[in-house]
């Protein structure tokens, strides 16, 4: 799966939803360091926002959080017709996150993986450049 294309000045955009700042942090830093133009948040509603002002490439989805299911946010995306490639992130178990990434790809979306926390550094790092326009995304940790 790949991200929609966007010209070479134009550095991809990458949205974070994450409940745990520090980890949330963490992506933001790293996808910097890969090139990104980074936004991130942790509440539902500014997702939403974020979705429709920025417009991103690559979507960061923690689908465990306290004031909505990320597995809400993933019928939201479906609904609003984004074509933004989605990593489907959590810390619990990894039979929740393979269901967000079928129910995300019934329902159309471009899910691009995996990423199950604790996540390495050097893991997330190859993961975001390998998201960069002109690379393949790794397979589907599924």
């Amino acid at each position: 799966m790949s991200m929609p294309s966007r010209t070479a000045s134009v550095p991809p955009r990458i949205l974070v939803i994450d409940d745990h700042r520090d980890f949330g942090a963490l992506v933001q830093r790293v996808a910097e360091k890969a090139g990104y133009m980074v936004r991130l948040t942790d509440s539902p509603d500014g997702f939403r926002d974020l979705c429709a002002t920025f417009q991103p490439d690559l979507i960061c989805l923690d689908i465990v959080m306290p004031q909505e299911d990320g597995i809400e946010l993933i019928r939201w995306l479906a609904g609003s017709g984004s074509r933004a490639a989605v990593y489907i992130m959590t810390g619990h178990s990894p039979a929740f996150a393979r269901a967000a990434v079928e129910i995300g790809r019934s329902r159309g979306l471009n899910i691009a993986g995996i990423l199950q926390k604790p996540v390495s550094l050097a893991t997330l790092r190859d993961i975001l450049t390998a998201a960069r326009p002109g690379s393949s995304l790794p397979a589907a940790a599924d």
